[in-house]
């Protein structure tokens, strides 16, 4: 079967909230409203499978779209092979005696009583694979034309990961016949083999449809966080008679509405032969990545096609370059089912079949906004923008990333997405019924002969399934697959491990949003964390990433949501609504010229800028007061996201003095040299980054607010760093009340007098902390939690074999169906790091003065002096860059 015409995408139509408080806001709102990704929150010591399943599911909503059946048949599950016929099937079935007739109706052979009147779960499903195979050779399908799965039905052990160690198991799949799998000597599944999952249940009440609800959503999470050529996968479930088909892509989770798998055998056939002939794309795979190496225990490598589109003479030429993945740097993105599913690799260029090594690049591969400009584009519109001084430009090019290749994936001659190919240019149609992701208490049971969507229509909800009922079906924005090659190698924020490093690249990352906000329309990045600010591998230049959500501040256009984690989000962001627009509001200052922050930034004495007269901003006219007040993103709503990465590496981290300062107040013994953070501050940390709530608080006065107390309650020598954010974060809330006002107007120049205060504050920690800087690192693992409960069966290698006899399987009589099945638990040695950690031992303090610079040359450090609020502030950062 060859890729097939689709008829081009259309918008979705917006709809507004039902919510009252954001109602007003979201309909006229220019911004994307936020949905908060909880997946990534259960992490390390909180890390267990219930409480990541959940977090999955609830990323979600309450609500996704269920279809009928012919809706999946007609636009997303693959169309049947030209031989098969699924009435010609059936008949043959019947030939066979695997369906025989029960009264007025039949049923397969295997199946002689509904599931639900029987109590061994494993026993009753383990037919299915029988009925499926049978299907599967009486297709009528020539015998030559061989199947690209096969079934597998309760299997014995856990499918193995590459990306993350996590349990779980699905009750059966589809299994994709590769080379991989049948070279595999030991046997073993792992999650990329597997095609389509499945999870079964004798009983369809309340509690086990909700317990299929969350692992399937985990399952297909799963499949689709470790095998990067995953765009789709479809999976199915079955609670007693009822079968649920189901489909997750980067835009859209789906369900079909149930149908009965033991009488309704057109539904059935026609399932299993849509996957059994379907080509790999149809599947979800994607042709224009290619698995090169899959060795056991590690991440694979891919060959990855970047289709680039250049001009030659007015013509438009196509090439297709090839880029071999050599590690992955990140892949937080993928880290939930709906979203950019970003993932970046460092790469080499592969010509005529050879690596290129002389020059690696770094790949980034994501989903996009259908309606929104690429990346490279914008980085070039905010870069070449016509207004920008010679200094103010050098420090753009400085901080941007260098494309090198970039473009839109393409199937065949059809552009990759989540509508225009994966369900063939049609989208869910608005009135679609709601499937709940919580299954209402007034779930019956389907030999009562009501189904969810009955029992939410006719039953008795309590007043949590009340609330949760009243909230709409949300829709997501279709997405375009699109990849982009960078030249420079970097390395997050969120990896650095010194403080001082820290806040001396947040004081660049300051500079460059000033000059973004300033020049020309205004541009606001929107997405500013710990995860896209970088540092080069040297860690001598700081780099600013991922532009996808920046625009124009002149810009106004309307998304119903966007997915994304709202660790760093500023507040009024993540609530779509001015919370301080009640102040009064101060006299307007004109832009500033701040070039004695450029010589900090480019490692030069301040001295040689100076004399140049250059402003680093163009001002221009303000814009007229607006005539509606709508929620805007704003440059203040950047700086407040650059205030909580702050505060993240001092709130979220445990943190260690790399050494003794020359006179310090507080005498350092090795009790309070290590920031261990107790069970009540590490739930506080928690709430502030993965909640909603406790940041309104934290944000909520120009006074005293519980984070404040929290950073006072931390070691003493993180109390000058504590201090400072303290102030500064107060310094904000005070700039929120000035600016917001019932006559308010909010222009590119808002922050004018904001940028100085953070850029002096961060020159200052970062200088205060350049002969005793402080160590950051993760929250170590607790062993006696759940959080190292992980499978360790990861590998057919001798020492994963050694670690699997450790392995305890346990009878786990599950309540809701009465069976047994064994669950595998493990305990995994932590790494040695973590042990050092837990055991209090504090960690050698780096060679130099304590930050993560390298040094080029011996005495050619260059010491840039910068005043700062009425002193001198050293920079301590090398002299790598050249313009």
């Amino acid at each position: 079967m060859g890729t097939k015409d689709v008829l081009p995408a259309t918008p979705v139509k917006a709809h507004t909230s039902s919510n009252a408080n954001l109602q007003s806001t979201q309909q006229l709102s220019g911004n994307t409203p936020v949905t908060r990704k909880l997946a990534p929150q259960y992490t390390g010591s909180d890390w267990t499978v219930h409480k990541s399943r959940t977090a999955v599911k609830d990323d979600l909503g309450p609500y996704i779209p269920e279809l009928p059946y012919e809706f999946f048949k007609d636009n997303i599950l693959p169309p049947l092979h030209r031989k098969a016929n699924v009435k010609g099937t059936i008949t043959r079935l019947k030939k066979a005696g695997v369906i025989t007739n029960a009264g007025n109706s039949s049923r397969w052979t295997a199946f002689p009583e509904d599931p639900h009147k029987q109590s061994d779960e494993n026993k009753v499903f383990a037919k299915l694979a029988s009925v499926v195979n049978a299907i599967f050779d009486n297709s009528g399908c020539p015998k030559k034309q061989e199947r690209i799965v096969a079934y597998e039905s309760l299997p014995d052990s856990i499918p193995l990961c590459c990306v993350d160690e996590k349990l779980g198991r699905p009750d059966g799949y589809l299994l994709f016949k590769n080379r991989f799998l049948a070279d595999r000597e030991d046997g073993r599944r792992y999650w990329r083999d597997i095609a389509t999952p499945a999870e079964f249940k004798l009983q369809d009440t309340r509690d086990t449809l909700q317990d299929d609800v969350n692992k399937i959503c985990w399952n297909m999470y799963q499949v689709m966080q470790e095998d990067a050529r995953r765009r789709f996968v479809f999976a199915f479930t079955i609670e007693n008679t009822q079968m649920r088909v189901w489909m997750a892509n980067r835009s859209d989770v789906l369900v079909s509405q149930p149908f009965n798998f033991i009488e309704d055998h057109e539904k059935f056939v026609h399932f299993f032969l849509s996957q059994a002939y379907a080509e790999e794309h149809e599947l979800g795979l994607d042709p224009t990545m290619t698995m090169v190496s899959a060795e056991p225990n590690k991440v694979p490598m891919y060959d990855i096609v970047v289709r680039v589109v250049s001009k030659i003479n007015g013509r438009e030429k196509i090439e297709n370059q090839t880029y071999r993945t050599q590690k992955l740097i990140n892949d937080d993105g993928a880290k939930a089912l709906r979203g950019r599913g970003t993932r970046v690799w460092k790469v080499h260029r592969v010509v005529r079949n050879v690596v290129d090594f002389r020059k690696p690049g770094v790949l980034k591969d994501a989903w996009v906004d259908e309606d929104r400009e690429r990346e490279g584009d914008i980085l070039e519109a905010i870069r070449d923008q016509k207004g920008l001084t010679e200094v103010a430009g050098n420090i753009l090019k400085a901080l941007f990333l260098t494309p090198i290749a970039r473009g839109d994936v393409f199937i065949g001659n059809t552009r990759d997405g989540t509508r225009t190919l994966i369900t063939r240019g049609v989208a869910v149609p608005d009135d679609s019924t709601k499937f709940p992701l919580r299954v209402p208490d007034s779930h019956q049971p389907s030999h009562a002969k009501s189904t969810v969507l009955d029992a939410i229509a006719h039953g008795d909800p309590s007043p949590s399934d009340a609330m949760i009922q009243a909230q709409r079906l949300v829709k997501y924005f279709s997405k375009f697959h699109h990849r982009i090659v960078f030249a420079e190698e970097c390395k997050p924020l969120s990896k650095v491990e010194s403080l001082c490093t820290v806040f001396s690249t947040l004081f660049d990352v300051t500079l460059g949003l000033m000059i973004m906000h300033q020049n020309g329309p205004g541009w606001v990045h929107r997405d500013i964390s710990a995860g896209n600010i970088l540092l080069d591998m040297n860690g001598n230049e700081t780099k600013l990433s991922d532009l996808e959500y920046a625009k124009k501040l002149d810009v106004k256009t309307a998304h119903e949501i966007r997915t994304g984690t709202a660790n760093f989000m500023a507040v009024e962001v993540d609530q779509q609504v001015y919370i301080y627009a009640y102040e009064s509001r101060k006299p307007k200052v004109g832009p500033k010229s701040i070039d004695r922050y450029a010589a900090a930034f480019f490692r030069r004495e301040k001295g040689n800028l100076a004399a140049t007269g250059d402003s680093l901003s163009a001002p221009g006219p303000s814009q007229p007061p607006k005539s509606e007040k709508l929620f805007q993103y704003n440059p203040t709503h950047d700086l407040e996201s650059l205030w909580w990465v702050a505060a993240y590496f001092v709130v979220n981290k445990e943190t260690f003095l790399a050494s003794p300062r020359s006179s310090s107040d507080t005498p350092v013994t090795p009790a309070n040299s290590h920031s261990r953070l107790t069970e009540k501050q590490r739930t506080y940390a928690r709430s502030l980054f993965y909640g909603s709530l406790p940041r309104v608080i934290a944000m909520s006065s120009t006074e005293d607010t519980p984070i404040d107390e929290h950073m006072r309650s931390l070691p003493s020598y993180l109390s000058r760093v504590c201090e400072a954010l303290i102030e500064l974060r107060k310094t904000l809330r005070a700039h929120y009340g000035t600016i917001e006002h019932p006559a308010f107007e909010i222009d590119k120049n808002v922050c004018n007098e904001l940028y100085e205060t953070f850029m002096d504050t961060f020159s200052a920690l970062a200088e205060d902390l350049k002969d005793a800087d402080i160590i950051v690192k993760p929250i170590p693992r607790d062993r006696n939690q759940e959080g190292l409960r992980v499978d360790t069966a990861r590998a057919s290698t001798t020492a994963a074999t050694k670690r699997s006899t450790k392995r305890q399987f346990e009878d786990e009589v599950d309540t809701s169906t009465g069976s047994k099945r064994r669950k595998a638990n493990a305990e995994v040695d932590p790494p040695a790091e973590a042990v050092a950690e837990a055991s209090g031992s504090v960690p050698k303090p780096k060679k130099g003065k304590g930050s993560e610079r390298k040094k080029k040359g011996t005495s050619q450090e260059a010491k840039v002096a910068t005043e700062a609020a009425g002193s001198r502030v050293t920079r301590s950062r090398s002299s790598s860059r050249k313009f």
